[in-house]
C-alpha cells in the first residue's frame, strides 16, 4: 500500500471516534503551528514553550524548525533551542562507555542547565533572554 511521506493526523469525529489520515510534515507543521497560535503559556507568562521530544533518528529538529517557520508565518516570534547545544562533554557522556543505556537517557544532556537557562527565564517574571546553546556540539564531542 503506498502512502504518502509524512505522518499521521488524530481527527475526532462528531461522534467521538478517531479518524486517522496521512498527512505530510509541512501540513503536520502547520496544523501544530495553529493550534500552538492559540494556546497562552499556562503560567500566565509572556512567553510560549513548546517542545518537540523524539530519538535523533526522528529529526526532531527539522520538525522544529518548520514549525517554528509555520508559526512565524502566523506573526509568532520563535526561537528554536536544539538540545544538540546542551550536549554534556564526551568525557562526562562516556563515563560508563559508549554503550551505557541510562547513561545516554540520564546523562548525555545538560537538562539542569537547559532548564535554567532556557526554561527558567520564560517563566512567569523571568527575564525572556535565554542561552541558544551552552556548548558547541562539535567541540564538545
Amino acid at each position: 500500500m503506498n502512502r504518502p511521506s509524512g505522518a499521521l493526523s488524530r481527527r475526532y469525529g462528531d461522534d467521538g471516534t478517531v479518524r486517522l489520515e496521512a498527512i505530510t510534515w509541512e501540513r503536520l507543521a502547520g496544523e501544530l503551528a495553529r493550534y500552538g497560535d492559540g494556546l497562552s503559556a499556562a503560567d500566565g507568562g509572556p512567553w510560549l514553550a513548546l517542545g518537540i521530544d523524539g530519538a535523533p533518528a526522528a529529526r526532531t529538529g527539522e520538525r522544529a524548525e518548520r514549525l517554528a517557520d509555520e508559526l512565524r508565518l502566523l506573526g509568532r516570534s520563535v526561537l528554536v533551542v536544539p538540545t544538540e547545544g546542551f550536549l554534556r562533554p564526551a568525557s562526562l557522556r562516556f563515563e560508563y562507555g559508549k554503550q551505557d543505556a541510562d547513561a545516554y537517557l540520564d546523562g548525555w544532556f545538560d537538562t539542569g542547565a537547559l532548564w535554567r537557562e532556557v526554561f527558567g527565564p520564560l517563566e512567569a517574571g523571568g527575564s525572556g533572554r535565554v542561552l541558544p546553546d551552552l556548548w558547541d556540539p562539535v567541540t564538545a564531542g
